[in-house]
């Protein structure tokens, strides 16, 4: 009879890739480093392979860890889809889903979105995680997260996704800007602007600055000088104390994100600089009713 790795032994292998060390693994499995490091010893006895270089320093994956490692995700992830599955036969939206989320939109949406969610679906245990697009996608990919929640344009079309809704742009300026006495800026005024940005990585700014250049019809023209600033938050504080002008999303205006500042919000001149924010989540998961539900209730959010 085949001997075969236990999803315990496979959960060790991922924990100890995640976190990096023996400890972090062994703390993220409620489990001694002892336990840990025999579990992974058993999983390398089972497939008669070495799957872990033990350094002085620390550990590294053999080339055959990293292969292993992939085909684990997948079957835990597989192995979570099965509970999912299960737990959706009682009531839609019951049971736990992990939902990830970029920082331009987390803040905005899920405190207006949330309370009405528990309301509704008091089974559902969600548990969130906020970062940067490409680490939410590795992470759907991997089946750390059953969805994300990211804004396109942005290369997804390795996941199922469903469009939430436009998320439009209108740009912020200081209360004593000269643009504030016109009506509508154009995107030829921001030219000479220093335009604050968040950092590279967050895909709002290739948002805004892709938005930008197309709609831009001067020939061999560059924005002004370009700010980065760590979060929205910063960015908005950076505008009212007149340090530049930025654009901002819709989703984060409707929250009073400018109330009460010494800010003026002005639309575009040109045609509406937008983003599509979309839940995204591994094709064929069994999870994918209850993210086409959620996705549902959140669109009206949007």
């Amino acid at each position: 009879m085949t001997i075969r790795p236990t999803l315990r032994q496979l959960q060790y292998l991922c924990a100890l890739a995640e976190k990096k060390s023996f400890r972090g693994a062994a703390e993220a499995c409620s489990v001694s480093q002892s336990t840990l490091s025999a579990g992974i010893g058993q999983l390398e006895e089972i497939l008669q392979a070495g799957l872990v270089d033990r350094e002085s320093d620390g550990f590294r994956l053999t080339r055959l860890g990293s292969e292993i490692l992939v085909r684990a995700e997948s079957l835990l992830s597989d192995a979570d889809d099965l509970v999912a599955l299960a737990q959706r036969q009682d009531a839609p939206l019951s049971g736990q889903m992990r939902l990830g989320v970029i920082p331009s939109i987390g803040p905005f949406l899920l405190p207006r979105a949330l309370p009405g969610l528990r309301r509704h679906y008091p089974d559902l245990k969600l548990y969130l995680r906020e970062t940067l697009t490409r680490a939410l996608l590795d992470d759907v990919r991997a089946g750390r997260l059953d969805a994300a929640i990211v804004a396109l344009p942005y290369q997804v079309s390795a996941f199922a996704c469903q469009t939430l809704g436009t998320d439009r742009f209108q740009v912020a300026l200081p209360l004593r800007h000269p643009l504030v006495r016109k009506e509508k800026v154009s995107v030829r005024d921001l030219h000479s602007q220093a335009l604050i940005l968040l950092g590279d990585g967050h895909c709002i700014r290739d948002h805004a600055l892709s938005s930008l250049k197309r709609m831009d019809s001067t020939p061999g023209a560059k924005m002004g000088e370009e700010i980065e600033a760590t979060s929205i938050i910063t960015i908005v504080q950076m505008v009212a104390n007149g340090l530049g002008v930025t654009l901002l999303p819709q989703i984060a205006l409707r929250t009073g994100l400018v109330d009460g500042l010494d800010i003026v919000i002005r639309d575009l001149k040109e045609q509406p600089a937008e983003r599509e924010l979309a839940m995204v989540w591994r094709k064929k998961s069994a999870m994918e009713p209850n993210v086409r539900l959620l996705a549902d209730y959140l669109s009206s959010f949007i």
